[in-house]
């Protein structure tokens, strides 16, 4: 069978035995995801005199589970690669690189950035009118459409700031994919490990580019276009990188499958 070749119909499969093999684990794990929405909303509730929640807690929660849960199950992908005989089996499943590569990817990334979500609007939601209830506090609905509006940002950056936060989402999510097709055991933790050194050395880096070599005190012309020195200029520059490095991780999560197949 050739690696490049794309069924349908074999994808869908994939799918289908995907959900047939991990329907309690998926439904467990929907009822932990909402369960400890509902518990922490309802206590930070009752810490702010049992006052519901408004937009400003709902974005910023919205962020807060979505990006820790979603980090959680993304790093968990490829999980035949968790022992050798699994991962053999998973390897002799009659479907090609490119549908595995496909089904994780849109089983973990895609559905997630639907899922999660929702169910975290649908979860604020009755938790706020539970509370109501035993409350004289009134509760207002938050309308669907700020899952994905940004308050506060001026019509001229919109576009932008879009682009960065979808970036900024989409690399953190490929970061932990492609740690999960690399790293047999404890995937999770070794990719954030990982990031934790590059993360370190970079600064490291930087303080001694900056602070012992002097180039904190150069001040190159505004025009130079490898050093986007304006905000704007600087979040374009940001965001390309972001988008860049998403597709870099991708292609190494491929590469990695591809090597194990053969």
């Amino acid at each position: 069978m050739s690696n490049n070749i794309f069924s349908r119909k074999r994808f869908l499969l994939l799918f289908k035995q995907h959900f047939i093999h991990n329907a309690q684990l998926l439904l467990l794990s929907t009822g932990a995801y909402v369960g400890v929405i509902f518990i922490v909303l309802s206590i930070a509730q009752i810490g702010i005199d049992l006052k519901p929640h408004g937009l400003e807690n709902f974005q910023g929660f919205l962020i807060g589970f979505v990006t820790v849960f979603g980090i959680l199950y993304v790093g968990h992908a490829f999980p035949a690669f968790r022992s050798k005989e699994s991962t053999i089996h998973y390897l002799m499943i009659p479907a090609s690189v490119l549908e595995k590569f496909t089904f994780e990817f849109v089983s973990r990334i895609g559905i997630i950035l639907l899922t999660l979500p929702l169910l975290f609007w649908i979860t604020f939601h009755v938790q706020g009118y539970v509370f109501s209830i035993f409350t004289e506090e009134t509760f207002n609905a938050i309308g669907i459409q700020n899952l994905v509006l940004i308050d506060d940002v001026p019509p001229e950056y919109q576009l932008l700031i879009y682009s960065l936060v979808t970036g900024s989402i989409l690399f953190a999510l490929s970061l932990a994919f492609t740690g999960a097709a690399m790293f047999t055991k404890q995937p999770l933790v070794k990719s954030l490990f990982a990031v934790a050194m590059v993360v370190m050395f970079f600064v490291g880096y930087s303080y001694i580019v900056i602070e012992h070599l002097g180039v904190g005190r150069y001040n190159p012309p505004e025009h130079m276009w490898l050093i986007p020195l304006q905000e704007d200029n600087a979040l374009k520059a940001v965001t390309v990188a972001l988008f860049a490095g998403t597709a870099v991780m991708l292609f190494v999560a491929f590469r990695k499958l591809k090597e194990r197949e053969v």
